[in-house]
């Protein structure tokens, strides 16, 4: 079973891609900025290592991918789990970054849609992987 921090995360992740879908139509680039954040929070929800998890941070890339790779060799569970590692190139998720909450008003709008939907993908498949992994109940989320 997740802990209770890992629920906290796990759930951060599901309000987050909430919100973006809900601001796609009102504020795109709002819905943007958000929806990058929620597989951030449940790909670290899956990571049962504390310290790593802090560590992980919001960045996708490179160094998270390298950070993932640590946790996964220590962590049995994380392993097996469809953990986002980066995003394929050429993505929606592959261009977000948390510094685009400084971008003009209108820079992210036409990929927004995308985005989110790339991240709700991403979101479903590893909610199904831990709720057949009997690893969190529904109802604590």
């Amino acid at each position: 079973m997740l802990a209770g921090d890992q629920i906290s995360l796990l759930s951060a992740g599901l309000r987050h891609q909430e919100d973006a879908q809900a601001l796609l139509v009102t504020s795109p680039d709002q819905s943007w900025h958000l929806a990058g954040f929620a597989p951030e929070c449940a790909r670290k929800a899956c990571v049962t290592i504390e310290p790593l998890r802090k560590a992980l941070g919001h960045e996708q890339g490179a160094d998270a991918d390298a950070l993932l790779e640590i946790a996964f060799a220590l962590d049995g569970r994380a392993r097996r789990l469809p953990v986002t590692r980066g995003a394929p190139a050429g993505t929606p998720l592959a261009r977000w970054r948390p510094d685009h909450r400084y971008d003009a008003t209108g820079s992210h709008a036409p990929d927004a849609p995308a985005l989110v939907r790339q991240t709700s993908g991403l979101l479903d498949s590893l909610l199904a992987a831990l709720w057949l992994a009997a690893a969190f109940d529904p109802g604590n989320l």
